[in-house]
């Protein structure tokens, strides 16, 4: 499973890149073909106005011919009109390939060419000479060959440039580039749609598994409630009984009759401690409770009232700091309390009073970083419960939690091994933790973390 992802991860990133460095060749591409592009179209435009110019000259050198073969006016206009053509268009050529040289050198022999050329034409028409018509053909011929050489160094950039289009637009690495990536991404899909496809059967055999668990719970629930009322009932028939036995014939009965009574009437009501807390374990299982905003400091003070009694036999002494309010489930609350405070009064040291420390400070998960390395920047309430009882070695400090688990045999201590169960069930039921350390004969501390916002 790891492998895959591990691949999946490194397959999107592989194509990721490739992705970046494709785009990166299609815009390099795109600004070479763009400037290659310009120059073609510098070229042509280069070769556009060198025609135009011959031909102003062509039609002015014909202007001038007509007009000194058959002496007719109507000739020399055409002639005078496109004289004052010839050069504003050399101008415009020159601007045009200003930054080439070997061009530049061309147009200024074509200048003078140009410059002799129209001279001669205005002397001719002036002398009406039609012996200079030699002499214009030769100027003429040497223009053109001029005109040639500066269209076919055009053409030339024109042909290289077209030559070279699709290869500079398209290198040829970047198939080989293309299809490599392509290949990864289908690879890739290959392995997604197998880990999907096993995904979704997990899924459903999670949910089926889900169900058959929840439908053995819900039994279990059933189960231990039906379980835990109906043994109610038998338990307190034998204490009523056997009250009635030891009142009716206490006279009668000698000191062993006495005694097996009362061993009697303490096991049965050992029972229906342990079924009540039994039915309050259920309980927090089955949920069902609403969150509610509870006073911690009214909630503790209402859980050391009811515990007054085995409090003043024990002479035991609950500090109490300043509580916060806590969101949680106030029925849940109360149990959790009830049962920590409970497990003080019942495993103190013999012959000293029991003192229960219960404080509350804000802090961050550091201390719980064992858990999960998430929750080092998560905060946290959290509510210290300490006692001065027996306390216990750390090396249980995880199996104390589990239910029915005792560290000390009934005729020492009176514990029923639920009530840390019950403490642990409602942390997880307010999504928080509770740990556990403690030293022989100095005590326990329990720590218990609310998330922040939770709370």
């Amino acid at each position: 499973m790891k492998k895959r992802i591990f691949f999946i991860i490194t397959a999107f990133i592989l194509s990721l890149i490739i992705t970046i460095f494709l785009s990166y060749l299609l815009y390099e591409s795109y600004i070479r073909s763009n400037a290659q592009n310009r120059r073609i179209e510098h070229a042509y435009k280069v070769i556009l106005q060198t025609s135009e110019l011959e031909n102003f000259i062509k039609e002015a050198e014909t202007g001038q011919r007509g007009y000194l073969l058959t002496n007719d006016s109507a000739f020399l206009q055409p002639y005078l009109d496109i004289r004052n053509d010839i050069k504003p268009g050399y101008d415009s050529l020159k601007r045009l390939t200003a930054d080439n040289i070997h061009q530049q050198q061309l147009l200024n022999k074509a200048g003078l060419l140009m410059n002799n050329l129209i001279d001669h034409f205005q002397h001719s028409v002036y002398l009406k000479s039609r012996h200079s018509l030699m002499e214009t053909k030769g100027y003429m011929d040497s223009l053109r060959v001029v005109f040639k050489r500066i269209q076919l160094e055009e053409t030339n950039w024109v042909k290289r440039f077209e030559g070279n289009k699709y290869e500079s637009s398209m290198p040829r690495y970047f198939t080989a580039i293309f299809l490599f990536a392509a290949v990864i991404i289908f690879i890739s899909f290959l392995v997604i749609l197998k880990e999907y496809r096993q995904r979704s059967l997990y899924q459903k055999q999670l949910e089926q598994k889900m169900l058959e668990v929840n439908a053995y719970n819900v039994e279990l629930e059933q189960i231990a409630f039906a379980t835990s009322h109906d043994l109610q009932e038998p338990l307190r028939r034998i204490r009523t009984f056997s009250d009635r036995l030891l009142w009716k014939y206490r006279d009668q009965l000698n000191d062993e009759g006495k005694m097996i009574l009362s061993r009697i009437d303490y096991s049965a009501r050992r029972m229906q401690g342990l079924l009540e807390d039994l039915m309050n374990f259920a309980n927090l299982v089955r949920g069902g409770e609403k969150l509610s905003v509870v006073d911690a400091d009214r909630l503790l003070q209402s859980v050391v009232e009811y515990l007054k009694q085995d409090i003043e036999i024990k002479r035991a002494t609950i500090h109490i700091g300043q509580m916060p309010a806590i969101t949680g489930f106030e029925k849940q609350l109360y149990l959790m309390f009830k049962a920590l405070i409970d497990n003080a009064l019942k495993f103190g040291k013999p012959g000293i009073p029991p003192v229960v420390t219960i404080q509350c400070v804000q802090t961050t998960g550091e201390e719980l970083m064992h858990i999960d390395k998430n929750l080092l920047k998560k905060e946290f309430i959290r509510i210290s419960v300490q006692d001065n009882g027996i306390g216990f070695s750390n090396e249980f400090n995880q199996k104390i939690f589990l239910i029915f688990q005792r560290l000390h045999t009934e005729p020492e201590y009176e514990g029923k091994g639920i009530g840390l169960a019950i403490v642990e069930r409602v942390m997880t039921n307010h999504n928080g933790y509770v740990l556990a350390s403690g030293q022989i004969d100095k005590g326990a501390l329990f720590n218990l973390y609310f998330p922040v916002s939770e709370s």
